[in-house]
């Protein structure tokens, strides 16, 4: 147990170091992880407490590039020194910033927008920073269909990276069912157009196929009656978890000290 308090107190001085080093206060500043879909738009969140005194600063960042992503300061947009990768494609939300919200919107998403990026807020509370993962890939919802009295198609027109695809007998708890190998076809961008079929269909039993990869997941449903194929579907975007500063992943770390030393007591 000595030795558990140990690690967590010599954890708490690493990352007081890291926050001292990073920022100039504790200036408390949320993002949480994002996905981002090829060709369409991503809003990268980030909040902070808002400042009622004086104008936030807004530095984003991403980890690895040069050049700014965007910068708001003293009022004004200034893009001197932007990343040409972002230029006319990356934005704020200015008339929310007196809220606290400092998001980031990125349009046209690219493979090359993924990695980490960095939020910076400085304004008469101090300086603050906290990063965030954005993953970039494709999906999309899809359709179930019957190609014959005795065989359901699965299809969907755009996934990346590839996925895995799989039936499941509903009706039965879940199990899982023998299928034939789906077929990937190749698009635009890397991306795979997914068709899978399921044979020996059997009438008013519930089938659902599942296509889904690191970034998202997409179910089908359908049951074949007497008077028809009845479906539905939906698409889940795989969220990350949220990211906070320093000061709370210290409080949470002081907690479990308090509650190993109750323990071992």
């Amino acid at each position: 147990m000595i030795v558990i308090i140990i690690l967590l107190l010599a954890a708490i001085a690493l990352i007081i170091g890291l926050s001292i080093s990073g920022n100039s206060t504790t200036n408390d500043v949320t993002t949480v992880n994002a996905v981002g879909q090829i060709g369409q738009d991503v809003i990268l969140s980030c909040t902070f407490t808002p400042d009622v005194k004086q104008s936030s600063n807004v530095l984003w960042e991403k980890v690895g590039d040069t050049g700014v992503v965007y910068k708001y300061e003293n009022g004004k947009i200034v893009l001197t020194d932007q990343n040409s990768n972002f230029k006319s494609r990356a934005s704020l939300f200015i008339n929310q910033l007196s809220a606290g919200n400092a998001s980031l919107k990125i349009t046209n998403v690219q493979m090359k927008d993924a990695g980490v990026y960095k939020c910076t807020i400085t304004n008469s509370n101090g300086q603050g920073s906290n990063k965030l993962s954005l993953n970039v890939g494709a999906f999309s919802d899809v359709t179930v269909t019957n190609i014959s009295q005795t065989t359901l198609q699965c299809s969907s027109p755009k996934w990346f990276p590839q996925p895995t695809v799989s039936w499941l007998n509903i009706s039965a708890s879940g199990s899982n069912l023998n299928t034939t190998l789906p077929q990937f076809v190749t698009g635009l961008s890397g991306m795979v157009q997914v068709i899978s079929n399921f044979i020996e269909v059997q009438k008013d039993v519930q089938y659902r196929c599942v296509i889904q990869n690191n970034l998202a997941q997409a179910q089908g449903d359908a049951i074949l009656t007497d008077f028809g194929l009845q479906t539905q579907s939906q698409l889940i975007i795989l969220s990350s978890a949220r990211m906070t500063s320093p000061p709370r992943l210290l409080l949470g770390l002081l907690l479990l000290i308090l509650h190993l030393g109750a323990v071992n007591v």
